[in-house]
């Protein structure tokens, strides 16, 4: 048994589209379950009109809260009623395509505990806009590479995982925006992630989507530092939560205490860095120019003790180049990412 949940809030744009690309899924069996955040539009209403039309082969649930719970709270409650091994899921904004279920299990089968997908970025109309990443996307499986990297390399709107996460770490925290935040590194923690390099859904980019990368395509320049200050916290309480993900794990003898230790260590280094580089982005530029080589190679320095110089200097240079220069000066940032290959 596999679980389909489609999330709703106010999207009733939208909502018929996401809905009937959720009945069309090629995979057998399938619990899909439509649940609401309490919209204040029809969202849920046409929703639950096409689920009552509905006479497939998959058992399709409809659900809506007593109060809004915001995304995490939301999620929360939906998986609570899967009663599916593996979820998957989706936003009422999005449409999946009809093999994306059957191909995500046949990942997750191959052996992890979470897998994601590229993505097509469609508009409010259904156009097709840019495509997520480029085909050969190398994602990070492990729990280890992602504390080094800083970051989980995944995307919320293709996520789907065991259940087996939320049985071992328990509900998603509420003081963090968004499952890929959490879900990936538990993933990691488990069996690992998985990346299926294809796009199995169309990601709406319609002008009101919640997501730092949304967010960041509608400001100017001058308010791109402002959202990377508000990145960097985010990224501060990320890895808190990391840290209290890896305390669990040791406790529960999914890791042991060689890599407990370890993990505590780099990510009290990330967080370091991360608030060092909150304040480089409210630095003067001139002054930046000198600061950056010197706070690379003095964080570089700090995680030798960690991993390989070569792996220290390379991984600050880039926590660096994403978290300073890609607010300060974004066209020199996507300048360096092509020399170098980087395809994200």
């Amino acid at each position: 048994m596999v679980s389909f949940i489609l999330l709703t809030y106010n999207q009733e744009k939208f909502v018929d589209e996401a809905v009937r690309s959720a009945l069309l899924q090629t995979y057998q069996p399938l619990e899909i379950i439509i649940s609401d955040d309490a919209s204040t539009d029809r969202t849920f209403e046409k929703a639950r009109n096409i689920i009552g039309e509905y006479k497939g082969p998959h058992a399709v649930t409809g659900r809506v809260n007593a109060r809004n719970l915001g995304t995490n709270g939301h999620l929360n409650i939906a998986v609570g009623n899967a009663k599916g091994e593996f979820i998957v899921v989706a936003a009422g904004d999005d449409v999946s395509l009809p093999g994306r279920v059957e191909k995500l299990v046949k990942q997750w089968q191959s052996g992890a505990s979470g897998v994601f997908s590229n993505a097509t970025i469609i508009d409010a109309r259904g156009n097709t806009k840019d495509i997520f990443v480029r085909q050969g996307y190398k994602h990070m499986r492990g729990w280890r590479e992602m504390v080094i990297a800083g970051t989980h390399g995944a995307w919320g709107c293709t996520l789907s995982w065991e259940k087996r996460v939320f049985e071992s770490f328990g509900d998603m925290p509420e003081d963090i925006m968004g499952e890929d935040a959490v879900i990936p590194f538990r993933s990691g923690l488990l069996n690992g992630l998985s990346y299926v390099d294809e796009p199995l859904v169309h990601y709406r980019d319609h002008g009101g989507n919640i997501s730092f990368w949304a967010e960041e395509r509608r400001l100017s320049r001058n308010a791109m530092v402002e959202l990377g200050s508000r990145i960097m916290q985010f990224k501060e309480r990320m890895y808190g939560n990391w840290k209290k993900d890896i305390q669990l794990a040791r406790n529960k003898n999914i890791i042991d205490t060689r890599e407990h230790d370890w993990g505590q260590l780099v990510l009290d280094e990330n967080i370091l860095l991360v608030r060092k580089m909150d304040d480089l982005l409210k630095t003067p530029l001139v002054r930046l120019i000198f600061l950056l080589p010197y706070t690379w190679l003095y964080f570089a320095r700090r995680m030798c003790g960690a991993v390989s110089p070569f792996v220290a200097l390379r991984t600050t240079a880039w926590k660096l180049l994403n978290g300073v220069l890609h607010y300060r000066a974004p066209v020199a940032h996507q300048i360096i990412r092509r020399v170098f290959g980087r395809n994200l």
